[in-house]
C-alpha cells in the first residue's frame, strides 16, 4: 500500500512538473504585441487619405496577428498606435516625438511631403525606422537617414510621365499652378524640369497657397496666355476648385495633375467640370494584378468601402516591416533595421525592392482620364 501511495505521489508531482512546463513553455511563446505608430491626416481637409493610410496599414496588421508567424520563437502580434498630424509639418514633429517617446518599434507616415520631411529627423534621431507610404518630394530620401524608406514613387516618376503625356496630347503652350507646399512646388518643378528636357515650353508658372480658395485671377492670366495645357500641382480638394473655376472662365484646354485627384472624392467636388480631366496615381492598376484583387476584395469586406488610393501603399509598409522582422528574425529595429534594404518581395503593385537612396526600385505611375463622370485608367508608365 506504502509503494502505492509512493507511486501516486511521485505520478502526481510529475503530472504537476509537466504541467508547470507547459505553462511556462506557454507564457514564454507569448509575446507583448509589437507596437508600429501611424502619423497622418486624420482630420481636417487631407483626412480622408490619412485615414485611407490608416485603414490600409490596420488591415496588414489583422492579416499579420492570423497568420501565426514566429518571430524568435514567440508569435509576432501588432498593434497600430495612431497619431493625427492634421496635415500640418509643426504639429508633424510634435507627433513624431510623442510615437517615438512612446518606444514604437517603426512608424508609417507622413502623408504630406511637408510633414514627412519636418518629422524624418525626429525618428532618426530616436533610432525609429520610418517607412513613408505617400510623400513623394524628392528631397525625403537623400537626407542621409539610415533607418528611412520609401516603397513608393516620387515626383519624378510623375513629372517625367506627365511630360510624355503633355507631349502625346500635343501641347506646345504649357502653364503651371504651383500651391507651393513641398508637394505642389516639389511636383512643380519636377514637371518643369520633365517638359523642358522633352523640348516644351512652359508659358506661365503661376503661385497660390494651399489655403486659397479664388483662382480666378491666375487663372483669367493663364486663358489670356493661351495655354493648351495646365498641370496642377496641389492635392485634389484644392485642385476641384481650380478646376471648376477654370472652367467656369472658358478654359478649353487640357487639365492635367498629380495624386490624389483619380477618386470619387474629386469628382464629387469639382463636377461636371472634372470631365476630361488627366491625373497620375502612384502605382500599378489595382484591378489588374491579383494581389491587387485580392487587397481590394479583403479591403472591401472589412470596411465596406472601395481604398480612395493610398491605403495599398500602407499595406504595403506594414509588410516591409514584417518581412524585415523575418530576416532578422528579431523585433528589434536595430536588427531588423538593416534587413530592409536586401528585401525583395511581391507587394500590391508589384515587387518591392529598395534602391540605394531607400526608394523604391521601378516605381510606376498610372494615369486616369475622366470619362462620363467616372475616372478610367488609360496607362501605366515604369520609372
Amino acid at each position: 500500500m506504502a509503494r502505492v501511495d509512493s507511486a501516486l505521489r511521485m505520478a502526481l508531482k510529475t503530472l504537476m512538473m509537466l504541467s508547470l512546463a507547459a505553462v511556462t513553455h506557454a507564457a514564454l511563446a507569448q509575446s507583448s504585441p509589437v507596437k508600429i505608430g501611424f502619423a497622418g491626416p486624420l482630420t481636417g481637409p487631407s483626412a480622408s487619405y490619412g485615414k485611407d493610410l490608416e485603414m490600409g496599414a490596420d488591415l496588414a496588421i489583422d492579416e499579420v496577428n492570423a497568420a501565426n508567424i514566429m518571430i524568435g520563437g514567440k508569435p509576432l502580434q501588432l498593434t497600430l498606435d495612431s497619431q493625427d498630424d492634421g496635415a500640418d509639418p509643426k504639429l508633424a514633429v510634435q507627433t513624431a516625438q510623442r510615437l517615438v517617446d512612446s518606444n514604437v518599434a517603426a512608424v508609417v507616415g507622413h502623408f504630406n511631403s511637408g510633414s514627412t520631411l519636418a518629422a524624418s529627423a525626429v525618428y532618426d534621431r530616436g533610432g525609429v525606422v520610418q517607412i513613408v507610404p505617400a510623400s513623394s518630394n524628392p528631397k525625403i530620401t537623400h537626407q542621409g537617414f539610415k533607418l528611412l524608406f520609401r516603397p513608393y514613387g516620387t515626383d519624378n516618376t510623375v513629372a517625367t510621365a506627365a511630360a510624355q503625356q503633355a507631349t502625346i496630347l500635343h501641347a506646345k503652350r504649357i502653364a503651371i499652378i504651383d500651391d507651393r507646399t513641398a508637394y505642389g512646388a516639389g511636383l512643380a518643378d519636377e514637371f518643369e524640369a520633365a517638359v523642358k528636357a522633352q523640348g516644351g515650353q512652359v508659358i506661365a508658372r503661376e503661385f497660390t497657397s494651399d489655403q486659397a480658395t479664388d483662382f480666378k485671377a491666375i487663372l483669367t492670366h493663364i486663358v489670356g496666355e493661351q495655354a493648351d495645357l495646365v498641370f496642377v500641382s496641389c492635392l485634389g480638394g484644392e485642385g476641384a476648385l481650380i478646376v471648376k473655376q477654370a472652367r467656369q472662365l472658358g478654359y478649353k484646354g487640357a487639365l492635367m495633375a498629380g495624386a490624389t485627384f483619380a477618386n470619387k472624392n474629386f469628382i464629387t467636388r469639382a463636377g461636371d467640370a472634372a470631365e476630361g480631366m488627366y491625373a497620375f496615381e502612384q502605382g500599378a492598376i489595382l484591378d489588374e494584378l491579383p494581389q491587387g484583387k485580392t487587397f481590394r476584395t479583403n479591403f472591401h469586406a472589412k470596411y465596406g468601402a472601395d481604398p480612395i488610393g493610398f491605403a495599398p501603399f500602407a499595406y504595403n509598409d506594414i509588410w516591409v516591416l514584417v518581412n524585415a522582422m523575418k530576416a532578422a528574425n528579431s523585433t528589434d529595429p536595430k536588427a531588423f533595421a538593416p534587413a530592409i534594404p536586401k528585401l525583395s518581395f511581391e507587394g500590391v503593385f508589384g515587387t518591392i525592392e529598395f534602391n540605394e537612396f531607400g526608394d523604391l526600385k521601378n516605381p510606376k505611375t498610372t494615369l486616369f482620364k475622366v470619362e462620363k463622370g467616372t475616372w478610367v485608367p488609360v496607362k501605366t508608365f515604369s520609372g
